[in-house]
């Protein structure tokens, strides 16, 4: 049987470059994949990934902003009515730009950069905890950074936001524990997207961590051979 099967999974930022990779291989595990996006070009790309070649009636792709409470309850409900329950929520959105040192960080880009990347999580999990404590089973994972655990100099509104998720993986972990809900995170260090190889054309791109290689890793963390493993900060580094 596929590691996924007939489970259902949600997906922030599946049409990004990492969700893509994520939601083909969920659905390819047998999954049930219900997808937010914002952002309407990336759409024509997670489609040009699938390649039609999995059930319409298995994916479900809505423009929602899970920042946003209406929009995302709006959401939540139309996944739940569609597939019945919410089995797995693996939460990738998030973001970055530039660093500067702390003296010279707005109190404007320090705020973005928990509201890009801590806010989402939270709003996500408040949003689907519940129906996994009601069915006695989930799967929650989200993403931290190797930043995030050991500090960055230069990017230090990232770090401080990603290590935040690690700390809120940690507190959630311990609460719903007994309601057969599992809840961890991921680090990783540079991931090898095409953005990234533009922006750094001169680092050692073989050394980067493939999507494809982080979604293996959710997979098993969002499936039920996970029996064990929760509130726990997952290294997936590559060979960077």
């Amino acid at each position: 049987m596929a590691l996924l099967q007939d489970r259902v999974a949600m997906i922030t930022g599946g049409t990004g470059a990492l969700g893509r990779a994520v939601a083909e291989r969920f659905l390819s595990e047998g999954a049930k994949v219900a997808i937010p996006y914002i952002i309407d070009a990336e759409v024509p790309m997670l489609e040009q990934r699938l390649g039609g070649r999995f059930p319409k009636a298995n994916l479900l792709v809505s423009k929602v902003d899970v920042s946003h409470h209406e929009q995302l309850g709006k959401f939540v409900n139309e996944a739940v009515t569609k597939f019945g329950r919410i089995d797995a929520l693996v939460n990738l959105v998030g973001g970055f730009w530039g660093g500067k040192p702390i003296s010279e960080t707005t109190l404007d880009e320090w705020q973005a950069m928990f509201d890009i990347n801590l806010k989402p999580t939270f709003m996500c999990c408040k949003a689907v905890v519940p129906i996994m404590q009601k069915n006695k089973f989930g799967r929650i994972v989200s993403v931290a950074s190797r930043s995030g655990l050991m500090g960055a100099g230069d990017f230090a509104a990232y770090a401080i936001a990603k290590g935040a998720i690690a700390t809120f993986t940690y507190s959630l972990a311990e609460e719903v524990l007994n309601d057969g809900v599992l809840v961890n995170a991921i680090a990783p260090s540079t991931i090898d997207t095409e953005a990234n190889r533009k922006a750094m054309p001169n680092a050692k791109h073989e050394r980067w961590v493939k999507p494809e290689a982080i979604a293996n890793t959710l997979s098993f963390l969002c499936s039920e051979s996970n029996q064990v493993t929760s509130g726990a900060v997952v290294p997936v580094y590559g060979l960077a």
